[in-house]
């Protein structure tokens, strides 16, 4: 009975939200605004299915949730449960260790967002702090992706096991958005959290260039691979809400200075091609003519399927016929980015959990120790950490610790931070724009492009969206749903997952990637695909 319950409540949040959706280009800038009220009511309805809000705000809390006058006024925004807010819920991380946590203070991100004048409706679900690709691994459960293939459509009574995944670890955060439970979402990328998320549920999903958005307030996994991301129905919403985020922040170490944002700006603002491209009209014939697209050959690898590859070349298709220039590069040091990736992730996030002893704040263990062990401190963070950490976050402490210790770092850390170096230089080959960390000489004397593309294209992911009840082969095949993306997050570099297509009524992204700073190209180009 419980299930045909919950059967009725996905077929019933799907007609009244999500029926409609194509993923077109057309789609995309004509969809209705979501209002505050709108977003509430389809809350409402759909989240006991969908399990995409962890928590949220009710109807009758809209008064005392008055917004400032802004660029975003009335805007409902969803933020997921590992960015701090001032919400009276708990900032969670989807973890026991911090289950019931309230955060004292608000993430600078979110105080951009409702100084804009954007409602914060409420915390979305994510994988335990932030680490999975399908939303699995929370202590809220799964969350679902409001897409149900077409194959599936005429069955009844379906198990949650037999829905489809939506994406990890912003899954709450791309099910709001794709189901209009708020108008735009933030998420956290670390290794494409965002983008895989976007592409499985059918919506836009933005990483921006490391240190562009503050992370203050993000809780840490991965240090230098967190990227605060946005997720929307369409590129010109993501652009609205970068442009208010995308500020200076002191309370942010990593967050770029305001110096390095001006050279970056007088970077990009030095190519006579890109300049005349702005100017165009979205009407014109070919109106990105004079950029240039770079097609990775090492993407096409073993792993993806004929629709995910039939996307890639409709999506090369679509530029060439807007005026682009595309051609084949090569990238060579990606086979090795999802080893160094995940090497470096764990490494570092077995050192920003460590926080979590049960002494400061968080949960603490309730077993109570034997007298003999009452001076043990090691014996009562181990309960603790055993009661509050996952499976998934103590695989990824236990080997993060060892890759870090002093017989593994020379054969596995040292080697994936060279790795990384080797990616980061790749794509700076690839590209036409220099990298502004690397190089302060500007364009301006130049009045025919250099050598190099503009952006890369690239699938988002290997296929389309699994079944939550889905079983690997092995622990490892769940990271090699981060083939496609890791690559831009150990670079730095902007990346934006845009839906291309179906197959079997299920959502297909495509990825954009520009050079580091270059944010601005890749949202113009993005908005024509």
């Amino acid at each position: 009975m419980r299930r045909s319950l919950r059967a009725l409540q996905l077929k019933s949040c799907w007609n009244a939200s999500c029926k409609t959706f194509t993923g077109s280009r057309q789609y995309r800038s004509t969809s209705a605004p979501v209002t505050v009220l709108s977003a509430l009511e389809t809350i409402a309805k759909c989240n006991p299915a969908l399990n995409a809000f962890a928590s949220h705000i009710a109807p009758t809390e809209i008064s005392s949730a008055e917004s400032s006058d802004g660029p975003l006024k009335d805007w409902p925004i969803a933020v997921k449960a590992n960015i701090a807010t001032a919400l009276p819920t708990a900032t969670s991380c989807a973890s026991r260790a911090l289950g019931t946590y309230t955060s004292p203070f608000q993430a600078s991100v979110v105080d951009s967002l409702e100084g804009a004048g954007a409602v914060v409706v409420g915390k979305t679900n994510m994988d335990e702090f932030g680490m999975g690709s399908k939303n699995t691994f929370s202590i809220y459960g799964a969350a679902i992706n409001p897409h149900t293939p077409s194959s599936d459509a005429k069955r009844k009574d379906m198990a949650v096991s037999d829905r489809r995944a939506p994406g990890g670890s912003s899954g709450g955060s791309a099910a709001a958005v794709a189901a209009g439970m708020c108008r735009a979402a933030l998420g956290s990328d670390t290794g494409g959290s965002v983008r895989l998320p976007a592409a499985w549920c059918g919506v836009v999903g933005f990483k921006p260039t490391f240190g562009r958005i503050s992370r203050h307030g993000l809780v840490a996994y991965g240090s230098s691979l967190d990227t605060v991301g946005i997720i929307a129905r369409n590129v010109a919403d993501v652009q609205s809400v970068f442009g208010v985020t995308a500020v200076p922040d002191p309370l942010d170490m990593t967050c770029m200075s305001s110096v390095l944002r001006a050279r970056i700006k007088t970077l990009t603002d030095s190519r006579p091609w890109i300049t005349q491209v702005q100017g165009r009209s979205e009407t014109e014939s070919a109106p990105l003519a004079g950029i240039r697209v770079g097609i990775p050959e090492e993407y096409w690898v073993n792993e993806l399927s004929a629709p995910a590859l039939e996307s890639w070349k409709a999506g090369a298709s679509r530029l060439a016929a807007l005026g682009c220039d595309v051609v084949s590069v090569s990238l060579p040091h990606t086979p090795s980015a999802l080893p160094a990736y995940y090497t470096l992730a764990w490494a570092e996030a077995s050192s920003n959990l460590a926080r979590y002893d049960g002494i400061r704040y968080g949960r603490r263990s309730s077993i109570r120790p034997d007298t003999r062990d009452l001076q043990n401190a090691s014996q009562k963070y181990a309960n603790t950490r055993t009661e509050g950490f996952g499976a998934e976050v103590q695989r990824r402490i236990l080997l993060g610790t060892y890759v870090m210790s002093s017989a593994a770092s020379e054969h596995y850390f040292t080697p994936s931070q060279k790795i990384r170096r080797l990616i980061q230089e790749g794509f700076d080959k690839a590209f036409a724009l220099p990298n502004a960390l690397s190089m302060t000489n500007t364009l301006a004397s130049q009045t025919t492009r250099p050598l190099g593309v503009d952006v890369l294209l690239f699938p988002t992911a290997t296929c389309a969206a699994p079944r939550l009840g889905d079983q690997e082969d092995s622990k490892v095949a769940n990271y090699v749903n981060d083939v496609m993306t890791v690559p831009a997050s150990l670079a730095g570099i902007p990346a934006i997952s845009i839906p291309v297509g179906h197959t079997d009524g299920m959502p297909l992204g495509l990825q954009l990637a520009a050079q580091y700073g270059d944010d601005e190209l890749l949202l113009l180009v993005a908005r024509h695909l």
